[in-house]
């Protein structure tokens, strides 16, 4: 199976040992495989194809780091058999910041955000088939108006949004566009961060006033703040918000859920533009917020300081590996810590790998709209 597959829903059905072996294959092959992976396993003196035959055995590969992602261009991380293809890709950036750093007798401004690719069929499989057949799972309404209030780049939201609504039987999205990373430069509590607030809900208040808008896609902070300028009717209105971009307590769901929108299915994605997204699989008021992957391409465990796997019900740090043929992504520690929770029961078959609770820093001073969507 390759990038020539016929659909997206054909790869899902792959068990995560026999894709294990087929991304292996692709990434490391000596001549077609991608220039990154080729040259850590040169360094690391390895022969991955023979020696990796199992996820335990991706240990031999070391952790990846946001700083490993950031070194090179794109392309180094997309295996050379799919450069004549790259029409075939969707790119989009995580939500980095740009800072400065030593050079020698002189600093350089170097962005922390990962570029990262999909064919279409990953496209589909990280961010749109998991929505769906979530949303299926739940009722979340289908042929409904949405507006989407969130970065229309570089994050890769922006190009998802549109797929997610139109696979629902939605008209294209309405939108709002927020920048996430200028709102990190201005300071907590500024008039000027009051202000760009002020600026998007307008915005969003003109559309919500002339359209018939029913769903809502954005971040806690912004729909906090929108929902104060709502009317009664207006937030009774919406049957469906969707959820991204930064974490959301079990608190503050239920409150959106049982007094600004109690109309509404409500239900939150978790994820970003290097992974994909993971889905919540149930809307029960005072639920905690659980997360599962979809399909087979993404494995995502908790893990102590030490970078021993935490068993279900333990708090850890999250790290994540990504097994597509655009991109292979290895123990990769994120920011996040979660506690790990067995395979969700009672699911969609495609939701069948342990998952996430409550995912969200571990800081409690990280500011409120600092964020990115996917």
């Amino acid at each position: 199976m390759s990038m020539t597959s016929n659909s997206a829903s054909a790869l899902v059905t792959e068990n995560v040992s026999d894709r294990l072996l087929r991304i292996v294959d692709i990434h490391f092959d000596p001549v077609h495989g991608s220039a990154f992976w080729l040259d850590r396993e040169a360094a690391l003196k390895l022969d991955a194809r023979r020696q990796i035959k199992s996820i335990q055995d991706l240990e031999l590969l070391g952790n990846l780091s946001a700083s490993d992602l950031c070194q090179h261009p794109l392309l180094h991380y997309i295996p050379r058999r799919f450069h004549h293809r790259l029409d075939q890709l969707t790119i989009g950036q995580t939500a980095g910041t740009t800072s400065l750093v030593p050079a020698g007798d002189r600093e350089l401004r170097r962005s922390t955000a990962v570029w990262s690719a999909f064919h279409t069929n990953e496209f589909d499989e990280a961010f749109v088939l998991p929505f769906i057949e979530a949303a299926g799972h739940v009722g979340f309404p289908a042929n409904e108006q949405w507006l989407f209030i969130g970065p229309s780049g570089p994050h890769i939201i922006g190009k998802v949004v549109r797929h997610l609504a139109t696979a629902m039987g939605s008209l294209d999205p309405f939108s709002v566009d927020f920048d996430p990373r200028w709102v990190k430069k201005l300071p907590e509590e500024s008039i000027a961060r009051q202000r760009y607030l002020d600026h998007v809900v307008e915005q969003a208040m003109a559309i919500i006033q002339t359209q018939p808008i029913t769903v809502l896609f954005t971040t806690p902070p912004v729909l906090e703040a929108l929902a104060r300028v709502m009317s009664q009717a207006q937030r009774h209105r919406i049957c469906g918000v969707h959820y991204g971009g930064m974490a959301i307590s079990s608190q503050q769901m239920q409150r959106f859920q049982t007094e600004l929108f109690p109309r509404a299915i409500h239900l939150s994605g978790y994820g970003n533009t290097l992974m994909g997204c993971c889905l919540e699989l149930s809307t029960a008021s005072g639920r905690q917020l659980d997360y599962y992957p979809f399909g087979s391409r993404l494995l995502l465990e908790v893990v102590s300081d030490k970078g021993d796997v935490m068993p279900p019900g333990e708090l850890g740090r999250v790290r994540l590996t990504r097994l597509d043929e655009t991109m292979l992504i290895v123990r990769l520690l994120e920011r996040d810590f979660a506690v790990s929770i067995a395979p969700p029961v009672n699911a969609p078959s495609d939701f069948h790998l342990p998952g996430l609770r409550n995912p969200g820093p571990r800081l409690a001073d990280v500011p409120q709209l600092a964020i990115g969507l996917y």
